[in-house]
């Protein structure tokens, strides 16, 4: 049984040349670029996705600076250390 699964996908020839070019460079077959390159574009999404809901709850509790953060983080200390 095979460990991978094919696929098949079109390019425009421009883009097979581009990609042949690239993969001969990095010293990788097509399969090898093309694997890499799916790789990194879904890391690279999940940290944006990750980032944006970072963003989303900054916002909802107000965080615009450092500063923000560092007088919840002590508002949050105090809060522990009352609560012991």
């Amino acid at each position: 049984m095979r460990s991978s699964k094919v696929l098949s996908i079109s390019v425009p020839p421009s883009l097979w040349d581009e990609i042949g070019e690239a993969a001969q460079k990095e010293k990788m077959t097509r399969s090898e670029l093309l694997r890499v390159a799916a790789r990194e574009y879904i890391q690279s999404r999940r940290w944006a996705e990750l980032r944006e809901k970072g963003a989303r709850t900054a916002a909802k509790h107000g965080v615009k600076l450092e500063a923000d953060v560092d007088r919840i983080l002590h508002e949050l200390r105090e809060v522990l250390l009352c609560a012991k």
